[in-house]
C-alpha cells in the first residue's frame, strides 16, 4: 500500500535547501563597479563628450572599460546602449583649415599617421589619418578620414570618389 510508505524527506530537505540557498544568493552584495553608458544618441564619427556619457553600477567583470580619451563612435551608438571598446575609436584630432574627407585606407594605419595623397596625373597633396579605417566581421573595409588643407579637399574628395586617388602611408 502506497500510502503506508515513508514521507520522502530527503526531497522536502532538498528542495528546502535549494530555496533557501536561492534566497541567499539575491540577497547578498555582489561586487559592482561603475560602467560608461550612452545618456544620448550619437552618430557615427562624433566625438565622446562627459555629458555624452551616464555612468552606471554592473557587475565587477562583466563587461570591459573603453578608452574614453579623445575617441569617437565608431558606429552610431542608442542611448541607454553600454559603451564597449568596440563602439569607439581613437582618432586624431582635425587641424586648422583643414577637412576631414573619406579615402580608402589599409586598417593597419593608425591616427595621426601622414599620408601623402597622389591624383592620377602625379600631383599629390599631403594630409593627416584622423580616423583609421576599420575590417568588421566579414571582413569589409570601411573608408578611414584623412584630413586635407582646404585647397586640396575637393580634389581629394573628387579622386576618391572617381577611384583615382593612391595613398601613401609614411613609415
Amino acid at each position: 500500500m502506497l500510502w503506508l510508505g515513508r514521507p520522502p524527506y530527503l526531497r522536502w530537505i532538498a528542495a528546502t535547501s535549494l530555496v533557501v540557498a536561492g534566497l541567499v544568493w539575491d540577497v547578498t552584495e555582489r561586487a559592482t563597479e561603475l560602467f560608461p553608458f550612452a545618456a544620448v544618441d550619437m552618430a557615427r564619427g562624433q566625438f565622446l563628450a562627459s555629458e555624452d556619457i551616464e555612468w552606471r553600477p554592473v557587475t565587477s567583470g562583466s563587461m570591459v572599460m573603453p578608452n574614453l580619451v579623445g575617441v569617437t563612435a565608431a558606429t552610431a551608438i542608442r542611448s541607454g546602449d553600454p559603451i564597449v571598446p568596440s563602439l569607439v575609436s581613437v582618432s586624431a584630432p582635425i587641424p586648422a583649415d583643414s577637412w576631414a574627407v573619406s579615402v580608402p585606407l589599409p586598417p593597419g594605419a593608425g591616427p595621426g599617421t601622414s599620408v601623402r595623397l597622389v591624383f592620377i596625373d602625379g600631383t599629390w597633396t599631403s594630409g593627416t589619418i584622423v580616423q583609421p579605417a576599420t575590417e568588421d566581421a566579414f571582413g569589409m573595409i570601411s573608408q578611414g578620414l584623412v584630413a586635407v588643407g582646404g585647397e586640396a579637399a575637393n580634389s581629394v574628395a573628387l579622386a576618391t570618389a572617381n577611384g583615382d586617388l593612391i595613398v601613401l602611408i609614411e613609415p
